[in-house]
C-alpha cells in the first residue's frame, strides 16, 4: 500500500515496507537487510550503494522510465542530472513530481536534468538562496584547466577534494580531459569510479592511492580529508610542493582555494525548474525551503510552503 512506501528514507522511515531510493549519496541511501523491507531504485544506484554497504538488502532494480505500480499508485523514474543512476520520480502521470537532488547544466559526464510537467512540485531546495548562483560550468572548467596547468608547470603535486559519489568522478575525468594527468584516486573514490566506468560513464584512466605517490601529479580524495596536516604529510612523501583546492557548490571551504562546481541546481535554476514545470503547488525540501517557498510565492506567484514530512500521513499527502 502507498501509505507503507516512503522516498529517501529517514530514521523516523523504520516501520514502512517499501521505499524508493532516489539516488546513492548516504542521506538519501538508508538500506536495511531486513527482509520485510523492499528498495525501489535504479541498477546503477544499487551497484553505488553497494560500493560503500556490503550487507544485503531486499532490492527492486527499476530502469529509467520503467513504470512500477505499488498499491494503485504509479511511479516512473526520470534522470535527475546529479550523479550517476540518480533520480526525480513522476508520481501517476504528473500528479505529483519529486525532483530530489537535480542540476540544468550538463557536464563532462551527464545530460542536465528534464523538467517535468507536474501538478504538485515537490523540489529540493539546497541552493534556493539568491546568492547561490553559480558561473557557467563552461567557464568554470576554463578555470580550473587554467589553475592545474599553472600548478604543474611548477611541478606541484594538485591535490583535489571532491566528494567520493559524484564529484570525484567528475574530477577524475576533468583530470584526464583537460589537464592530461592520471589521477591517483583514494580507495573510497576507487570503487565508484570503477561502477561509473562498467555503467558506461567512462571517464578516463585513474590509479589506486598505494604508497605510489611520487610516480602521479595528481591525487583525488574525499573533501573531509584535506587539511594541515595531511598537506604537510604529502608534501614530504612526495618531495614536492602541494596545490590543494575543493570542489563544491559552498562558499569559503575552510580557507581552502575553490572552485564552485556543484552537482546541484542554482537559485535561477531552481527557480526555472519550477516556472517550467507548471506547477500550482510547490513544497520546498532540504536547504534554504523557507527562504526559496518565500521567493516561489513573490517571484512567480505560485503558491509555496515548505516540505513538513512530520505532518504527513502517507506518501501523496500534500
Amino acid at each position: 500500500m502507498v501509505e507503507d512506501t516512503v522516498i529517501d528514507p529517514d530514521n523516523n522511515s523504520a516501520k514502512k515496507k517499501n521505499f524508493i531510493i532516489t539516488h546513492a549519496h548516504s542521506d538519501h541511501a538508508k538500506v536495511s537487510k531486513a527482509k520485510e523491507k523492499t528498495f525501489f531504485m535504479t541498477p546503477e544506484t544499487k551497484n553505488l550503494i553497494k560500493t560503500r554497504n556490503t550487507k544485503e538488502f531486499n532490492v527492486k532494480e527499476i530502469p529509467f522510465k520503467k513504470k512500477f505500480s505499488l498499491d494503485s499508485t504509479e511511479f516512473e523514474f526520470f534522470h535527475s542530472g546529479h550523479i550517476l543512476g540518480s533520480t526525480q520520480i513522476r508520481v501517476n502521470g504528473g500528479e505529483i513530481v519529486l525532483t530530489s537532488d537535480f542540476k540544468l547544466t550538463d557536464s563532462v559526464l551527464f545530460d542536465k536534468a528534464e523538467i517535468l510537467q507536474a501538478e504538485t512540485l515537490v523540489i529540493e531546495s539546497t541552493f534556493g538562496s539568491p546568492e547561490y548562483v553559480f558561473p557557467e560550468r563552461k567557464k568554470i572548467y576554463e578555470k580550473i584547466e587554467k589553475w592545474g596547468k599553472q600548478e604543474l608547470k611548477e611541478n606541484k603535486l594538485l591535490v583535489l577534494g571532491g566528494y567520493s559519489i559524484g564529484k570525484a568522478q567528475e574530477l577524475t575525468k576533468l583530470s584526464n580531459k583537460f589537464l592530461d594527468e592520471i589521477p591517483l584516486v583514494h580507495q573510497t573514490i576507487f570503487e565508484p569510479n570503477k561502477v561509473y566506468e562498467k555503467s558506461g560513464t567512462k571517464l578516463g584512466k585513474f590509479e589506486l592511492l598505494n604508497h605510489n605517490l611520487k610516480e602521479f601529479n595528481v591525487l583525488i580524495i574525499p573533501p573531509h580529508l584535506l587539511n594541515p596536516d595531511l598537506i604537510t604529510a604529502l608534501e614530504i612523501s612526495s618531495g614536492r610542493k602541494v596545490s590543494s583546492a575543493v570542489f563544491s557548490g559552498w562558499n569559503g571551504f575552510r580557507g581552502t582555494k575553490s572552485f564552485p562546481l556543484s552537482d546541484h541546481a542554482d537559485f535561477n535554476q531552481l527557480l526555472k525548474y519550477v516556472k517550467e514545470s507548471g506547477a500550482k503547488n510547490v513544497l520546498t525540501n532540504h536547504g534554504f525551503a523557507e527562504q526559496f517557498a518565500s521567493s516561489i510565492r513573490r517571484k512567480l506567484g505560485v503558491n509555496a510552503r515548505p516540505l513538513n514530512k512530520s505532518s504527513q500521513s502517507n506518501l501523496l499527502d500534500f
